[in-house]
């Protein structure tokens, strides 16, 4: 398949189910909740509360995990075609993101960085929170 067939099932699939619009827009609101922690919280290092410093330092986990959600639910369609049973394509997304995160995880521990289970425990509970918002807007 190339880019042009995905291009054309993904507006395809927006035309048809306008709810995915809104899921589009919650995948840019998280992408501009890690750049604003990212670029502009944590250089000031603000230490207001623990509860503070700890979600400036998983919150970009949570949102990368429901950014990364979105993207295999949107592109789902466009790779695998017919097979579009909802409860494949929340599997393959949560799996995506979960999976490709904690790789990540792993990756920047052979680097030298330790493994932080709770970045690990955000990217799951920001995926969840995705399959919640899919399972609102009834997106099949």
């Amino acid at each position: 398949m190339n880019f042009q067939n995905i291009r054309y099932e993904i507006d395809k699939e927006r035309n048809e189910k306008p709810n995915l619009k809104v899921l589009i827009y919650w995948a840019i609101i998280s992408l501009l909740g890690i750049i604003i922690i990212r670029i502009f919280i944590r250089p000031k290092r603000y230490h207001l509360s623990e509860t503070f410093d700890f979600l400036q330092g998983t919150l970009p986990n949570f949102f990368a995990g429901a950014i990364f959600c979105v993207l295999a639910f949107v592109y789902y369609r466009a790779f695998f075609g017919n097979k579009n049973s909802i409860i494949g394509r929340l599997t393959f997304a949560f799996l995506f993101s979960f999976l490709g995160l904690t790789l990540w995880e792993y990756i920047q521990y052979l680097m030298g960085y330790p493994i932080d289970l709770f970045d690990i425990i955000m990217t799951g509970i920001g995926n969840m929170f995705t399959i919640i918002i899919i399972l609102l807007l009834r997106i099949k």
